[in-house]
């Protein structure tokens, strides 16, 4: 008389060694997990560096117009000083504003 076997089919166990084991929908799942993960960090280092570029051109552009601006005032200042120079230079020359002209009646000669 044979006797059957009750075969008994088993799930493999994947065993590492350690009180934890993965097996291989579980590491698909972390794959795609870990990909997602390191695709939103590059992103936002990326937007992060976009964002400072973004205020480095804009600081350049105020520097730009203050460097405009001081330029200006000092033309200005020069100019002023010019006109402060020649006032002093004409008061220590005798020569005094000329205002209102007064009227010069020359005699009639015949």
């Amino acid at each position: 008389m044979h006797l059957r076997q009750n075969r008994v089919y088993r799930r493999q166990v994947y065993k590492t060694g350690s009180i934890f084991s993965v097996g291989p929908t579980t590491a698909r799942y972390l794959v795609l997990l870990l990909l997602g993960v390191f695709s939103l960090l590059f992103l936002v280092q990326a937007t992060q560096g976009a964002q400072t570029s973004v205020d480095i051109r804009n600081q350049d552009k105020i520097q730009g117009d203050q460097s405009k601006e001081m330029t200006t005032l000092e033309v200005q200042s020069s100019r002023l000083q010019s006109l402060q120079n020649l006032n002093q230079f004409a008061q220590a020359q005798g020569l005094v504003p000329v205002g209102t002209p007064e009227t010069i009646i020359l005699p009639v000669l015949q």
